[in-house]
């Protein structure tokens, strides 16, 4: 078996662990182990166990920080969005008090007595605990030839690699700027043999009327912080680094960094609504900042319509800008690192993939979103890091699906039309593509 036949082979068994895993730790899946147990079934497989016990651990370290408990909390929160209603600030503290007081845990789980007190939601560590449990399948499975691994699902990531292999280069993302492409970054974090987990609020949020609320509730009251912190932690696993960072945005500052400065196995970036960022003392050891950037010349969005198919697979997607020779001068994004399937996208990997692996990120940590919308901020420079000039330029994205579809859009625009936008509707795997160029961009194209 080849390099490439055996890391395929390998990834399709991953992934279908992955996919088990999700199935059965889901608190949004009626169908999973954990919702049966909110339901009162006697089920308890050992990977729920095994979350479990994680959950224990964390929620005696910070019990206002993070909690396995808050099902009901979370669900009450999902129908006052449908509703477009505010929940009751007194009913949203009653059920969270409830969860934070409950003598109820693990233990009384496994003697199947009934828990009238909360319900059971892992999402502040679960999808950690399944990258763990990924990697771990991964590296089981893997030759000596093997020289590094990679599981990233989302902004949670576990990388391994040889002793003598280099170290995984890891881009940040800026909170609160909505770019999935990754070119606004906060620099760059070297790691080795250990994990990365990315939690913010800007990217998944409540939106009842007018306005908007961070989908991380604190135990204490069920409710979102007001001035929300983004947290990026690099510890020994990524369910660690998961359930840390899950805390870290839920609590004050000071203590975080007091509690981090006395746990030196885990590293960590704080950063406020400002932009202030707040490092633990061992951060800096392996992260190089980034240099400050040219000011967003475009917006650009895109969405994936929500297809209602059987074992659905998200798209992989290539996003790129061509000069009026049809020649490629920036690839903006890429989703997915599969050769095999990201050279469905016959048109960028003939003009690009094939010449140009490098451009297959290694890894980008970022808080996840929203599956379908897209924002990717460019600043008007090729790949090279050169401005280009005022003209006619072409946008375009493909799209193609595992075991699914195909579709190319191209959208032609002028660069030095500042304020304008340009917008094309799509027919099958892309729903719409559009540009937006600032309203002044004179001197950004010279």
């Amino acid at each position: 078996m080849g390099p490439a036949e055996e890391a395929r082979a390998i990834a399709s068994k991953v992934l279908a662990t992955i996919d088990n895993l999700a199935a059965e730790l889901s608190h949004y899946d009626g169908q999973s182990s954990i919702s049966q147990i909110n339901r009162g079934a006697n089920v308890l497989p050992a990977d729920v166990v095994a979350v479990l016990e994680q959950c224990e651990h964390w929620q005696q370290e910070f019990p206002f920080g993070f909690s396995c408990k808050l099902g009901r909390v979370i669900d009450l929160w999902q129908r006052a969005e449908k509703e477009q209603k505010m929940p009751e600030r007194a009913a949203v503290r009653t059920l969270a008090r409830d969860a934070l007081n409950s003598r109820y845990g693990l233990q009384q789980l496994k003697q199947g007595a009934a828990n009238n007190d909360y319900q059971w939601a892992l999402g502040g560590i679960a999808k950690g605990y399944i990258v763990d449990r990924a990697m771990a399948e991964a590296r089981a499975l893997a030759s000596s030839r093997v020289q590094a691994i990679a599981v990233d699902i989302g902004g949670d990531a576990a990388y391994w690699q040889q002793p003598d292999a280099d170290a995984w280069q890891v881009g940040l993302a800026i909170p609160n700027t909505v770019d999935d492409g990754g070119h606004s970054r906060l620099g760059t974090k070297a790691i080795r043999n250990a994990a990365i987990a990315y939690s913010g609020h800007d990217s998944r949020r409540l939106t009842i009327g007018n306005r908007s609320f961070s989908h991380i509730l604190a135990p204490r009251d069920g409710w979102p912080r007001y001035h929300p912190l983004t947290a990026v932690v690099v510890a020994p696993s990524a369910t660690e680094a998961d359930a840390l960072a899950t805390a870290l945005t839920t609590l004050d500052i000071h203590r975080s960094l007091d509690w981090l400065n006395s746990h030196g196995q885990y590293a960590a970036l704080l950063i406020d609504d400002k932009g202030h960022q707040f490092a633990s003392d061992n951060w800096h050891q392996s992260y190089q900042p980034e240099q400050q950037q040219a000011e967003p010349l475009a917006t650009i969005e895109f969405r994936l319509p929500k297809l209602r198919v059987s074992n659905y697979r998200k798209p992989y997607v290539a996003l790129w800008i061509e000069n009026p020779q049809r020649q490629p001068v920036k690839t903006l994004m890429l989703l997915g690192d599969s050769e095999r399937w990201m050279s469905e996208n016959r048109h960028w990997w003939r003009t690009q993939g094939r010449q140009s692996p490098e451009l297959l990120l290694q890894g980008f940590a970022r808080a996840t979103r929203r599956a379908g919308e897209y924002t990717v901020q460019w600043d008007g420079r090729d790949d090279y890091g050169k401005g280009l000039q005022a003209g006619n330029y072409r946008l375009v994205i493909e799209a193609a699906r595992e075991h699914g579809g195909h579709e190319r859009l191209a959208l032609d625009f002028k660069l030095g039309q500042s304020g304008k936008t340009w917008s094309v509707a799509g027919q099958s795997e892309i729903e719409q593509l559009g540009i937006t160029l600032r309203e002044s961009v004179a001197a950004m194209t010279q």
